[in-house]
């Protein structure tokens, strides 16, 4: 549904905040030349897969590099997200290869690095926790020591931060106060679901009916059965859902219910703390994969498309023997296997992190990887698997650099 959204805004040329727009206005300049998906999933991949190349020749030769790039693209927790033209593979393109340019020796190639962040953290607005550890580790415009260069590296991040976000402001044509029509909503279910005892009408009624809850009565008893950590949607859409507020198109929610819904949130979850932390850290225990079975989204599969958005949008739709092939491949990988589990690049990467001492490429590497996750606890709504591929991603690129360099240095030994 996000794909359908964000090539509708680059072809029509208005765009909303409910996305990045700077994702919806290349896909627009690109289709322009090249009509559908294919240019963007060209770029998301050409930029991923050279930055992989780039960054592991600093631990492998260039053939063994190439070899490993490809081998990690096609490893299939990798590889599943990267075959949908989402805002988290085209960020993981721009984040490898801006990893690749700000670790060279050449300024040149430095400055294109931060313009890469720059690019990267305009198509996901959760990216700068991505590029934090990067350019505080990694970005040195010339030798100096800590206390003069940290400083400068944490200017850069804020530049290039700003810089994106300043980007995707001008594009906006209308804001839709997405925040309100779901994450607040989630939060405030989310936190009298955890809340004990039950707060009576008297209190929650005056807060919740001028949001325009669809219940006007039992307020916390029936909210807390509609929360599941794992669906938002079922709060506004589907069979007794609670609100009625707009998750599309172009036209945001009233200013009085957005007003409403806002107050409510302040008067709600800054009040239940303990519950508050409750409902995020159970949403992300679905998020993280904890549970025996993993509720989000892995691998997007053909007989799940929107045909008729396909139809709309005059793209052709396509199946053939070899994604039939790959499709089975990455879902066999998905269902009998816990590589398709965050949890376990998590805890990989924290092993790893305690072996690199020294080793600042790589920390920075997973460091990012597990910053981004980080940013998920306050702001993921659905335990989609796409959210963690870049610290899947990090975490392959860490282990392999790390191995080869161990190896090197072993082989240097003898």
């Amino acid at each position: 549904m996000d794909s359908f959204d964000q090539l509708h805004e680059g072809r029509v040329w208005f765009f909303t905040d409910a996305h990045p727009p700077m994702m919806a206005a290349l896909w627009g300049v690109l289709d322009r030349i090249v009509a559908g998906p294919f240019p963007m999933l060209l770029l998301q991949s050409g930029a991923f897969l050279a930055g992989l190349f780039l960054i592991l020749r600093r631990a492998l030769p260039p053939r063994a590099a190439a070899v490993t790039a490809v081998a990690i693209l096609w490893f299939p927790p990798v590889l599943a997200p990267m075959a949908v033209i989402w805002k988290d593979c085209q960020m993981a393109g721009f984040l490898a290869l801006g990893i690749a340019a700000v670790l060279s020796e050449d300024r040149r190639w430095k400055l294109a690095g931060l313009a890469l962040f720059s690019l990267a953290t305009a198509m996901r607005y959760n990216a700068p926790a991505a590029t934090f550890p990067v350019i505080l580790l990694c970005f040195t415009w010339r030798p100096m020591r800590w206390y003069a260069r940290y400083p400068i590296a944490l200017g850069a991040w804020i530049v290039v931060t700003l810089v994106a976000m300043g980007a995707n402001s001008l594009l906006v044509d209308r804001e839709m106060h997405f925040w309100h029509s779901s994450l607040a909503l989630e939060d405030i279910v989310g936190t009298l679901a955890h809340t004990e005892p039950d707060l009576p009408d008297s209190e929650l009624g005056p807060l919740l009916a001028p949001t325009g809850v669809l219940v006007d009565r039992d307020y916390h008893a029936r909210l807390r059965a509609r929360y599941v950590p794992y669906d938002f949607q079922q709060l506004v859409s589907g069979e007794g859902h609670l609100w009625d507020v707009p998750l599309r198109g172009t036209d945001p929610a009233p200013p009085a219910q957005r007003d409403a819904i806002e107050k409510a949130w302040k008067a709600i979850v800054p009040a239940h703390p303990r519950a508050y932390a409750a409902y995020r850290a159970d949403v992300m225990a679905d998020v993280i994969g904890l549970r025996r079975k993993f509720q989000g989204a892995t691998v997007i599969r053909h007989n799940v498309q929107y045909a008729g958005m396909m139809a709309e949008a005059h793209l052709a739709d396509i199946e053939t023997a070899f994604s039939r092939t790959g499709e089975d491949v990455a879902m066999w990988v998905a269902k009998r296997t816990r590589w398709f589990r965050p949890h376990v690049y998590i805890l990989l990467s924290l092993g790893l992190l305690a072996l690199c001492r020294r080793q600042r490429d790589i920390g920075a590497i997973l460091l990012s990887g597990l910053a981004l996750e980080v940013s998920l606890v306050p702001l993921v709504q659905a335990p989609d698997y796409r959210y963690s591929h870049w610290l899947v991603t990090c975490t392959c690129l860490g282990l392999v650099m790390l191995f080869a360099r161990r190896l090197r240095d072993i082989g240097g030994g003898a």
